[in-house]
């Protein structure tokens, strides 16, 4: 038992083990890697000394998404950076998207630093006969370090990024007499198309502060630290990049590669200097890695708590505090890049992903000032929507300039249609119960045949308020003599979370026992087949879906207090997962009086769920010779259109004629039809109740009530009459799937 408390315990946080210290040298330490030691000398290969004004252009674009970072984790502290504020803000689709682009980000991002550090190791160190093997070996070193631990990955990261801080400064002190400033306006390149273009290759080395934001939830007062954190970065390096690009410049080299300032250090501090310097980059290159490595596999975490990637990858290791599934996916991600892109190509490609990622954070703190005007926020940033605004266009800007670089921009989107496609396809795959919090659900007792019968209808009835237990089960009877079907009840019991399911009260279950044993022989007096289930877990909701899959039921019938309780949702946490979950139809009760309900006023307009509503009614009235009527409410900016609204009337009667079910009942009586005139839909219909004893309606579809199910009218009908009010949604597979990778 205390070993399961204290998984449960871990499951839920991460250790905050990052100071100030920390957070910088994870900022610098991904900013000041294979950006500067790399990209130096491909940047003055392309425009010279104007390079310095294509580092400064990067910074400049990225200072705006760095204050849109900074609002965002003053109010979200946590792991999971742009993808948690896109999925605060936006539909689960598009926050998907912004953290699946960070995931390549910082994936493509690492294995960029991996193959610059195979390429000064082969340069400068030795020339490995397989070129990849270096990078490939540190790669599997940073893994393992970040599975081992959040400290000691940390502590290895301000160790590593203070000494290459140090050997930059030395290097910028050792070249810095060799500059003239004559000389540097003589080799500016006036070419702004590819000033832009390089702008767009080193974006790569300021998206450090993200890595900063993506580790929020282990970093020491967040709030504070985390933007100092930014800026202070963002600032010294800025700085350094600046110095390099001159002191590379004017090393007199032959020609300008990737491994130019290795070159340069070999000139400006003699051969042992110059070769310090080159274990300097290599280090940088390792602290950068293991940046991204951190900063990516806390993105895939992230996404693994809020349900869009499976829970098995967010698994939170008792002893390690890692998630050590996500660092494992990130470190796959990171070779397959690192095998299968050159060094030039894995740089657009990152800037690719990250860019539109950025966008689309940019634009959530715009959409979210909109939505939530009222929230918090301990840091605000200035001139809002203007400054997040030129925060897009500036980084649309340097994506226009990838343009010029087809493979890597062409392999960028077909990656991210990837994984839009394999999100769709998880989510249509995925169990109805899964989608929901808590282990699942362990079955206690069970009642009546252990099998059932896959041809007949089958309705599952959770029972929850013993008052109105017999009327549910009363109008499953109904419904179930019509379409020749059985019963399952089901009870749910609880238990807290640090309990599993198998571990419950014996007394509590008993007790359900009785209630159970009255409502099944309540079915079995009716001719029909019963089950009835108690059914132990976390979550009412998951228990409910759980045990219509695995009895494959029809309907799911739900009781319904008919009000709110307080916040926004009518329905109740609990109906409203099931409603937005099941696979099957759905129907929620609100039962008034002891009598069932024989003459049934029924708002249609035709939608398939005014359709499923017209099936169930017709059961319901024929089991009980009752009396059904098929209406229309008339708006006064209707009225007028009556032959339309008659037409879909004789439609729905037709419909209804037409239904086949159990032959030994009676024919339906004559189905009646009625236009309701009024001013509002639900004043009309609740006017109209007072001649019936229930109303039934349909859920919205594309019908004239908008507002049917997750909306105000079955609220105002159940508040305005003191009649039974039923509900019907019917299961649409394909809007189910639509429904379930586009709502939350």
């Amino acid at each position: 038992m205390e070993n399961h408390h204290k998984q449960i315990q871990v499951e839920t946080e991460l250790s905050r083990d990052l100071g100030l210290t920390s957070a910088l040298a994870i900022g610098i330490g991904t900013m000041i890697a294979a950006g500067i030691f790399t990209l130096s000398g491909l940047a003055i290969r392309n425009v010279g000394s104007a390079a310095i004004v294509s580092f400064l252009l990067a910074a400049f674009v990225a200072l705006f998404t760095a204050l849109t970072y900074c609002e965002f984790v003053s109010i979200y502290p946590r792991t999971g950076e742009g993808y948690l504020y896109a999925r605060k803000t936006f539909s689960p689709p598009l926050a998907y998207f912004v953290g699946w682009a960070l995931f390549l980000g910082y994936a493509s991002s690492c294995a960029f630093y991996i193959a610059s550090l195979s390429s000064y190791f082969n340069e400068f160190i030795w020339h490995c006969p397989i070129e990849s093997l270096s990078g490939l070996v540190i790669l599997v070193g940073l893994t393992l370090l970040n599975i081992k631990g959040t400290k000691e990955s940390g502590k290895f990261q301000v160790v590593v990024t203070a000494a290459k801080v140090l050997l930059l400064i030395w290097f910028i002190f050792g070249g810095l007499k060799y500059v003239e400033v004559e000389e540097v306006l003589n080799r500016f390149s006036d070419d702004i198309v590819a000033i832009g273009s390089t702008a767009a290759l080193v974006f790569i080395t300021f998206f450090g502060f993200s890595a900063i934001a993506a580790s929020a939830g282990e970093v020491k007062n967040p709030v504070k630290t985390i933007p100092r954190a930014i800026f202070i970065s963002m600032g010294v390096v800025t700085v350094l990049y600046t110095l390099v690009v001159l002191v590379v410049l004017f090393a007199g080299l032959e020609e300008y590669t990737e491994a130019s300032m290795g070159a340069a250090a070999n000139k400006f501090l003699g051969y042992i200097g110059g070769y310090v310097i080159i274990a300097g980059a290599i280090f940088s290159m390792i602290s950068a890695s293991n940046a991204s490595i951190m900063a990516g596999s806390r993105v895939i975490l992230s996404m693994s708590h809020l349900g869009h990637m499976p829970k098995e990858i967010g698994i939170i290791n008792a002893q390690t505090r890692t998630p050590i599934v996500s660092v494992l996916l990130v470190g796959g991600a990171i070779i397959i890049f690192a095998l299968i892109l050159p060094l030039e190509d894995l740089s657009y490609f990152a800037n690719t992903v990250l860019l539109l990622a950025l966008i689309l954070v940019n634009a959530a703190l715009i959409v979210h000032r909109r939505k939530f005007p009222d929230m918090e926020r301990p840091f605000k940033v200035p001139l809002v929507p203007l400054l997040p605004a030129l925060g897009i266009i500036a980084n649309l800007f340097l994506i226009s300039q990838i343009f010029q670089h087809p493979t890597p921009l062409i392999f960028a989107i077909a990656c991210l249609a990837i994984g839009m496609f394999g999100f769709i396809a998880w989510k249509g795959t995925q169990s109805e119960a899964d989608a929901l919090p808590g282990k699942s659900s362990h079955i206690a007792h069970s009642q009546g045949r252990g099998t059932y019968d896959k041809e007949r209808f089958r309705i599952l009835v959770p029972l929850a308020n013993p008052d109105t237990a017999e009327s549910l089960i009363k109008l499953a009877i109904s419904i179930a003599k019509a379409k020749k079907g059985e019963i399952f009840i089901l009870k749910v019991v609880t238990v807290p979370e640090q309990l599993p399911p198998t571990k419950f009260s014996e007394q509590a279950v008993e007790k359900e026992q009785v209630l159970l044993k009255a409502m099944r022989t309540l079915v079995e007096k009716e001719g029909l087949p019963a089950h009835a289930l108690i059914r132990v877990g976390h979550n009412i909701g998951r228990a409910i879906l759980e045990t219509s899959k695995e009895r494959r039921c029809n309907l799911i019938l739900l009781g319904w207090k008919g009000y709110s309780t307080g916040g926004e949702r009518i329905l109740g946490n609990i109906t409203e997962a099931v409603v937005t979950h099941a696979r099957t139809d759905i129907m929620l009760a609100k039962i008034v009086g002891d009598e069932l309900p024989k003459n049934i006023l029924l708002p249609s307009a035709g939608g398939e769920h005014a359709q499923c509503a017209e099936q169930y009614a017709a059961a319901i009235v024929r089991s009980l010779a009752g009396t059904l009527t098929v209406c229309q409410v008339s708006l006064e900016e209707q009225q007028g259109s009556y032959s339309e609204m008659d037409v879909r009337l004789e439609a729905a009667i037709q419909r209804i004629s037409e239904i086949n079910g159990n032959k030994d009942l009676p024919p339906l009586n004559k189905v009646e039809k009625c236009i309701i005139k009024s001013d509002s839909i639900s004043k009309g219909i609740i006017n109209e109740t007072s001649k019936y004893d229930a109303v039934m309606v349909g859920a919205a579809g594309k019908s004239i009530y908008p507002q049917i199910l997750f909306g105000s009218i079955p609220e105002e009908i159940a508040k305005g009459v003191d009649k039974t009010v039923i509900v019907v949604k019917h299961y649409n597979r394909v809007k189910a799937l639509i429904g379930r990778v586009v709502g939350e």
